[in-house]
């Protein structure tokens, strides 16, 4: 009773202080018999049941619905959850995340350009562009350039591109077909997907080997991945990422002149040949004002 009524007082916060934290990890330790206490007062017997009935650990499940996890799953996430409260303190960020969503706040963006991300993630460094002497490994990027360039001229023709689509919240732009919402309100934005999480596009990768090894040699991938084609003229409307806990990269590939993009207050020019490296949970906006089709290579890493 103690300690649904400490959940109970939880009141919805911004910032997580190193005591509400404590108070968090203290609960999942005594409510969830996760270690073995001195006096041997957590019973081994205690059933699935009863573990289900903890207040703590439903309030869990609830604030992590979103992530749509199937029942073994969730009991990995449980049982990660209360390990990490026996040793908080390399943990600081991920439960003061996760102690925010189960009191239903979102942390204050760390920039005013981060305020339109549905999920900020506490404690990350929040850089618009991020500079080429912390990510060294873009020149491995650049230098996979021609054999990069040479899968994407094989695929000209073929059937894999699609028309790219954010989801519902990301824009007001009303696909025709009612699938997600567009990004552009001028032109054209189609993309050939190689890695998007849990989606199979083994044919895909099977016609783009050397692409596909460059991004396996990536370290912290976040299996997000694929050519990106914008007709001239297009214009993609501004919009924030689904998240601050991933970086975007990007390399040229081919008529990228004309074409710039905006994140925050700052403004990076594509490049044949060249890469960089921006945080897309800041309000971005893109411009072609090229003759020709210009096609990037996207990918995702894990933010440092």
């Amino acid at each position: 009773s103690t300690v649904s009524r400490a959940i109970s007082e939880f009141n919805p916060i911004g910032h997580i202080s190193s005591i509400e934290t404590e108070t968090f990890c203290l609960l999942l330790i005594e409510f969830t018999c996760v270690s073995k206490m001195s006096d041997d007062t957590c019973s081994s017997s205690s059933s699935d049941d009863e573990q289900d009935a903890n207040p703590l650990l439903e309030r869990l499940d609830t604030a992590l619905e979103d992530f749509h996890l199937n029942k073994l799953a969730k009991a990995g996430v449980r049982n990660w959850v209360q390990k990490m409260a026996q040793n908080p303190e390399p943990y600081k960020r991920v439960l003061g995340w996760l102690l925010g969503r189960i009191n239903g706040s979102k942390p204050s963006p760390t920039s005013k350009w981060q305020k339109g991300c549905p999920e900020i993630f506490p404690g990350l460094r929040a850089l618009p562009v991020w500079t080429r002497e912390e990510l060294p490994w873009l020149d491995q990027v650049e230098q996979a350039f021609p054999a990069v360039r040479k899968e994407l001229m094989a695929l000209r023709e073929s059937s894999g591109f699609q028309p790219f689509r954010q989801p519902s919240w990301a824009t007001k732009l009303k696909a025709d077909d009612q699938v997600g919402s567009l990004s552009h309100d001028k032109g054209d934005w189609n993309v050939y997907y190689l890695h998007l999480h849990n989606k199979d596009f083994q044919q895909h990768v099977e016609q783009c080997p050397k692409t596909c090894q460059l991004l396996d040699s990536i370290s912290r991938p976040y299996h997000h991945a694929l050519f990106s084609a914008l007709t001239p003229g297009s214009h993609i409307v501004p919009h924030n990422g689904p998240t601050n806990k991933k970086l975007r990269v990007h390399l040229g590939l081919c008529s990228t002149s004309g074409s710039r993009l905006r994140v925050g207050e700052a403004v990076v020019h594509w490049e044949e040949s060249k890469a960089f490296c921006f945080d897309d949970s800041f309000e971005h906006e893109v411009w072609h004002d090229g003759d020709a089709t210009r096609i990037v290579l996207i990918f995702d890493i894990w933010h440092p």
